[in-house]
């Protein structure tokens, strides 16, 4: 269905020994963007039009691809939750994990490199191209509905199993488990994108301003200054704050334990290259 409505099949780019990336393709459309029942930054809300359709990374981009970009990086270890003191913690650099302790910076660095590599121009997504990706057709505070009482295995966020940590309420969700996991073990969304909620948050390429969202308002001028929006939550965020709309920031400089990011490309510069 969603191949009749873009024109466009799934995109696989090549990033060297036998590493691979898969992006979904995204139709055009138009959406309300923000939350009026949400935090003060959610709104005004506005109307967006996503004016011609995109391919979107399936999945974070995972230590193993990364590594091809920059094979010194490690994204560590989570070292919370009842850890000893004779064990580093809870390792999230595994190849299939997301990577995570990026800074913008070192994302669009990545994102350069690999349009360099595959003769595709990728970059990170606009805030609304991720959250017109996350919605999927969807209106409703979270992609998959109205409330989140009875979800189950919609995606990693912080649940149940934090009642003993001193969290406080919680859901009685469980995502069996507590950190970072490997993507695609949650169900996608209407569009067959994972992870969007929860896992890890994901860095976008507009600058962090007040809304109504305005697309050329250079909000998403790369060379502008200023804290940059991370969007989706993760492992460490209740389902309050993993929303379609749920928006929050860091500075560009910045590489954040539980914030990695996906990528975007479009179709006219992808055939430009076939």
């Amino acid at each position: 269905e969603l191949q009749k409505q873009t024109g466009l099949s799934e995109l696989k780019l090549d990033l060297g020994d036998g590493v691979s990336m898969t992006l979904a393709p995204v139709p055009a459309g138009k959406f309300v963007m923000g939350d009026v029942h949400g935090f003060p930054d959610e709104f005004p809300d506005a109307a967006v039009s996503i004016d011609q359709p995109f391919y979107i990374g399936q999945m974070e981009v995972t230590n193993k691809q990364y590594a091809q970009f920059d094979p010194t990086h490690d994204s560590a270890y989570m070292d919370g939750r009842g850890k000893d003191r004779y064990t580093r913690g809870t390792p999230v650099n595994g190849p299939d994990q997301p990577v995570v302790r990026i800074s913008w910076r070192e994302a669009m660095a990545f994102c350069q490199w690999l349009s360099q590599k595959t003769r595709v121009e990728c970059s990170l997504p606009t805030e609304a191209q991720w959250e017109w990706a996350c919605r999927a057709g969807s209106a409703t505070p979270w992609l998959f509905g109205e409330s989140c009482e009875k979800a189950q295995n919609v995606g990693n966020i912080a649940d149940s199993a934090l009642r003993g940590w001193g969290w406080g309420r919680v859901s009685n969700y469980s995502d069996g488990a507590m950190f970072s996991m490997p993507g695609g073990r949650y169900q996608p969304n209407a569009w067959g994108i994972h992870d969007l909620v929860g896992n890890v948050a994901e860095w976008t390429l507009t600058q962090y301003r007040a809304y109504p969202y305005v697309d050329g308002d250079g909000r998403n001028d790369c060379k502008a200054d200023g804290p940059r929006v991370v969007r989706g939550g993760s492992w460490n965020d209740t389902f309050r704050f993993c929303r379609s709309a749920s928006r929050w920031r860091y500075l560009p400089c910045q590489p954040v334990y539980n914030v990695g990011f996906r990528i975007v490309c479009t179709p006219a510069k992808v055939a430009a290259t076939r």
